[in-house]
């Protein structure tokens, strides 16, 4: 039985459940509960394995190749035994040989190097055989993996082709490793597979270029709900629990194995495929919506020092009507929601405007019943604004971020200290300084000449400096100052604070946050900040049918 962290202590088990963790105390929105830093494995995607350190998994800086010279430069540096492992420094290398690399690891990389130089396939094992090689090696993750739930029989009934992929997988491990693929070792070894598809963490963070799984015999005790009371952030090797919201002593802590705002059949459905149950939690039970979900949540309040402070549009969702009591509008999102979801994956600017338009007007139900903060909508919407903003039309994309951070993102994620949200901030905050609309052409009276009059006249490193102060603040009220969003804002605050002639504005943010109850403070926030960026979502529908289409 694997350890428990201070916070947390094991439950009753059930039949339907399983093992529980409950909490040891009580806990409130984004306190910590407890850090995960024990026995694991946590490696990178094979994929990123050049440019992450394969013990802490910190991820080399995109110029590192140009600020190499500069102290604060990460770079990777090569194992020069397999030369596939990458480490940050001297310290990570000798603590990964150590644990893991010299049991044999390095030996099964530079096998698999060496056989993929001779048959032309890609070098380095994929992902789940690197972690069954580590399992395997190991033996006090081979005993404390060997306790968990695996559903083997489940799995070799469900699909033979996902069967003899897993056997392949082992086949591979074993041969790397140099072990006989004997019946019991091969029986080992996938079974050891099963476990690890179960039990293991998807630690991948696109936006930071982190990736990687995590695998943690006690994390992997915490059971699943789709309204989850706790959250895992990932520090390096360490997985941390957070309270979402209020946890009473006592009370068992969930987390949500997977997004929780997929709609419900895709939430079964992938639930049953990886997992194997049926989730029973309340919105898979009554099917409720983002916007229902919102509602019940506690502590609403926490978001009067947000961008959306009005705490009745929580309650009473501004909808034309609510997803959950709509047949026709259900049906509509099951219909859409794979080719509305899928990533632009066009190469080109053409294939990218085709497959918005079509996603955009496969969405017209959902436009209908205003309902932005239901997938697929919410994520065409989000798609769009990076589409811009990849596109170099930054005033559009920051329009888009800005309607997405106060119409989708708080239904969606109701506690303001969402890492979601707060990634949806640094956005706004990181393109308001350099998107003055300038590059906007257009005629008296236009969509471009009114956006760019807006950006002309707002004061917008104010406002950029406000918003960095909002996710200073929820981050460190969430203990998140370990996350690398967190340093990034911290940066660009000082950057913002050092710009000259600026003292009466710096001290009206300060003033702001050290005091955001005051009601000169609210008043600032309010009309400086909070209606700057209303009136520039204003203007994202507008934006998204005049590029993409309108609802008829």
């Amino acid at each position: 039985m694997p350890t428990l962290p201070d916070g947390i202590t094991l439950g009753a088990a059930t039949p339907a459940r399983g093992r529980s963790v409950i909490a040891a105390r009580a806990f409130g929105p984004g306190d910590t509960v407890a850090t995960f830093a024990g026995l694991c494995v946590t490696i990178p995607d094979s994929s990123h394995m050049e440019r992450t350190c394969s013990y802490c998994l910190a991820v080399e800086s995109e110029d590192a190749a140009e600020d190499a010279a500069e102290d604060a430069a990460l770079k990777m540096r090569a194992c020069a035994g397999c030369k596939t492992s990458r480490y940050c420094d001297k310290t990570c290398q000798k603590a990964d040989w150590q644990l893991v690399h010299s049991r044999g690891e390095c030996k099964a990389l530079r096998r698999a190097a060496e056989s993929a130089a001779r048959q032309g396939t890609p070098q380095v094992l994929p992902t789940p055989v690197r972690a069954l090689v580590q399992v395997l090696i190991r033996p006090d993750m081979a005993a404390a993996v060997a306790e968990m739930e695996g559903h083997v029989e489940r799995t070799r009934g469900r699909d033979p082709k996902t069967w003899a992929d897993i056997e392949l997988q082992a086949r591979g491990a074993l041969h790397y490793i140099n072990r006989e693929a004997s019946p019991r070792n091969m029986a080992e070894a996938i079974e050891t597979i099963c476990k690890l598809q179960i039990n293991s963490f998807n630690r991948r963070d696109l936006d930071y270029g982190e990736s990687g799984i995590y695998v943690s015999p006690a994390l992997a005790m915490l059971n699943h709900s789709c309204v989850p009371n706790a959250f895992v952030q990932f520090e390096g090797r360490n997985a941390v629990l957070h309270a979402y919201r209020p946890i009473n002593k006592d009370d068992e802590v969930q987390i949500s194995y997977i997004e929780p705002t997929l709609p419900l059949s895709l939430r079964q459905q992938n639930l049953k495929a990886q997992y194997q149950f049926d989730c029973g939690c309340p919105r898979c039970k009554d099917d409720l919506d983002v916007y229902q979900v919102c509602q019940n949540y506690p502590c609403l309040e926490l978001n009067l020092r947000s961008l959306t402070p009005d705490l009745d549009k929580f309650r009473n969702p501004p909808l034309e009507r609510f997803p959950h009591a709509d047949k026709l509008l259900q049906e509509n999102i099951n219909e859409v929601y794979s080719v509305c979801a899928a990533p632009l994956t066009g190469s080109s600017q053409e294939d990218k405007v085709k497959q918005l338009r079509r996603s955009w007007k496969l969405c017209v139900p959902l436009r209908a019943a205003e309902a932005y903060a239901v997938d697929p909508l919410t994520q065409v919407i989000d798609r769009a604004g990076v589409y811009f903003s990849e596109l170099g039309n930054l005033s559009y994309g920051l329009a888009i971020a800005c309607f997405v951070a106060l119409h989708c993102d708080p239904y969606r994620e109701p506690m303001p200290f969402s890492t979601a949200r707060l990634k949806g901030l640094f956005m706004i905050a990181r393109l308001l300084p350099s998107t003055d609309g300038s590059t906007l052409s257009g005629g008296k009276g236009t969509l471009a000449a009114r956006l760019a009059e807006v950006l002309g006249w707002m004061d917008r490193i104010t406002v950029s400096q406000a918003v960095v102060k909002l996710i200073i603040n929820h981050s460190t009220a969430a203990h998140l100052q370990e996350w690398q969003l967190y340093q990034q804002a911290t940066d660009l605050l000082g950057q913002l604070e050092s710009l000259p002639h600026r003292q009466r504005e710096n001290a009206l943010v300060n003033a702001f946050a050290e005091n955001p109850d005051g009601s000169e403070e609210m008043h600032f926030f309010k009309t400086a900040v909070v209606a700057p960026v209303q009136i520039l979502a204003g203007f994202a529908l507008e934006i998204m049918d005049a590029e993409f289409g309108t609802q008829s």
